[in-house]
């Protein structure tokens, strides 16, 4: 007796799209099943109904911070952070820096997304806004930058004690403070921003003095330096 489940053409459909839209074909299989969206209707909204279902589930989950130490360590090795004096300040990180495994699992929901986009529609430019962070006491100047959902900071003058760091709060429009990582000591901080984190007016942009590595409560245990409001470019 064979145990082999069969699935009918309709099934193995099914099953393919929903690959498709977590991003798991590889190779010839990703590019047949992307060349398939352009001339199959049924499969393109077969793609689009599981990328809608998997949106869905980040709705239940509940965002757990891990401490700002932990963080940084993660950005720097997925070159999303740069440590100080590892790199010229003023340039941008290449694109081969940046993390190949999370490129490849989003190139064939990527695909779909440049399908689905009307033709001879321009792409709107991204929203820009600052913040000068700037200390009353001190020198500290900080400034920050945001184009769409790439965010730098840049250390002007004034870095932190020995033994202290300058650790860097989100404060969206319910109050809520998020680190966003330590200021280096030198240069700048580069990363995107994590979901859920959108740029507006509404938001500020903190700086706490912190113990070396950042607070690890999750929480600002030192006094706030510096704070400033986003601005819209």
């Amino acid at each position: 007796m064979n145990d082999e489940v069969q699935l009918t053409p309709l099934e193995e459909d099914e099953a393919l799209a929903a690959e498709l839209a977590l991003g798991l074909l590889e190779g010839a299989e990703a590019q047949a099943a992307v060349d398939r969206l352009s001339t199959d209707p049924a499969f393109a909204q077969a793609v689009r109904d599981w990328q809608e279902r998997l949106a869905g589930l980040a709705d239940r989950l509940t965002p757990v911070m891990a401490p700002a130490r932990a963080r940084q360590g993660i950005r720097q090795r997925l070159g999303h952070a740069l440590p100080p004096l590892e790199n010229d300040p003023l340039e941008r990180a290449p694109w081969w820096r940046r993390p190949i495994g999370a490129l490849s699992g989003l190139l064939a929901v990527a695909a779909v997304a440049a399908f689905l986009w009307l033709p001879g529609q321009d792409a709107p430019s991204a929203p820009r806004y600052g913040a000068e962070l700037v200390a009353q006491d001190t020198d500290l100047r900080v400034d920050a930058r945001i184009e769409g959902r790439e965010m730098r900071l840049a250390l002007q003058s004034g870095p932190a004690a020995e033994g202290r760091d300058w650790e860097v709060w989100w404060i969206g429009g319910d109050g809520a403070a998020v680190s966003l990582g330590v200021m280096p000591r030198n240069g700048e901080m580069r990363m995107t921003l994590p979901e859920g984190m959108a740029p507006s007016s509404q938001v500020s942009i903190a700086l706490s003095d912190e113990p070396e590595g950042g607070s690890p409560t999750g929480q600002a245990t030192g006094p706030v330096v510096a704070v400033a409001d986003l601005t819209r470019l």
